[in-house]
């Protein structure tokens, strides 16, 4: 249930605040799948019936920066909106079914926000990572299989949507498949959108390694022990002159940690106090 896998327990921990072990992915899984792809002529000579046909009609792809703290900002990836925006365009705006790929629940959110859906959708085919399983990207593979599988038993020949993305939202591929051939020209089927999403991007600001003073907390996360307990947070933050800076936050801070764990209030944009450590790194509070 929804509360099973919300609610930290001994059987589900927190991994990474605001997610808990049933949110997140879970590559302890044995799993194997495979995709035959093969000309419509031997398709045909095979004997495969019309109405069992699967057409890809193409897909597109872009990537973020492989450093996340090069990235202009956190709330979206300019990579994962571009290449969602032109599926969605391939697709003439509309999908028989998707899947949205949900390593962590951040994942299909931003893509329900790229693509302008509204909050009570079906995201999945397959059943979503975490709970049909989730040996890393394989997951995908699965999700292929079962898109066929639905398209085959849909009278529809509107496309599904298969999106997968890897690392820290870095990674984004998108491919559609329906039970009819693509109605445009296929050389504008497969294409990569890297310069439309490096385009997007703003100016991202220089990295500053132990700060002190003030610092604005772009992102965040609280990292749990297996047993339970805080082993700090992390804090990605802005200082006054412009620069960015990655930092700890103690796991001994009782009061910036609730203010960063609190489900009354949005801590981004919050200012503390930045204090260099002598691991090369600084340490950030919250002012009481």
């Amino acid at each position: 249930s929804p509360a099973d896998v919300t609610t930290p327990s001994e059987q589900n921990r927190w991994i990474a605040w605001p997610y808990t072990k049933r949110m997140t992915a879970n590559p302890q899984v044995n799993q194997g799948a495979a995709v035959l792809v093969t000309s419509l002529a031997l398709a045909r000579r095979a004997g495969l019936p019309e109405e069992r046909l699967v057409h890809i009609w193409g897909g597109v792809h872009a990537n973020e920066p492989g450093d996340f703290l090069a990235r202009d900002h956190y709330w979206e990836s300019h990579a994962q909106s571009t290449v969602l925006e032109s599926a969605r365009h391939l697709a003439g705006g509309v999908f028989e079914a998707m899947e949205l790929y949900s390593c962590f629940p951040c994942v299909p959110k931003m893509a329900r926000r790229a693509l302008g859906l509204p909050a009570r959708f079906e995201p999945t085919v397959t059943g979503g990572l975490t709970f049909f399983g989730a040996p890393l990207n394989n997951y995908m593979t699965h999700a292929t299989c079962a898109m066929v599988r639905r398209l085959r038993a849909s009278r529809s020949f509107f496309p599904g949507l298969l999106y997968g993305q890897g690392e820290f939202v870095t990674k984004h591929h998108a491919l559609l498949l329906a039970r009819r051939p693509y109605p445009g020209h296929p050389d504008l089927a497969f294409s990569s959108v890297q310069s439309i999403a490096d385009s997007r991007r703003g100016e991202v600001p220089p990295l500053e390694i132990s700060p002190a003073g003030e610092g604005q907390l772009e992102a965040f996360t609280v990292i749990h022990r297996r047993d339970g307990s805080v082993a700090h947070g992390v804090a990605i933050l802005r200082t006054p002159s412009g620069t960015r800076t990655l930092a700890e936050v103690a796991a001994d801070d009782a009061w910036t940690l609730a203010v960063l764990t609190s489900s009354e209030i949005a801590p981004i944009g919050r200012r503390g106090l930045l204090q260099p450590t002598s691991r090369g790194h600084s340490r950030w509070s919250l002012p009481r």
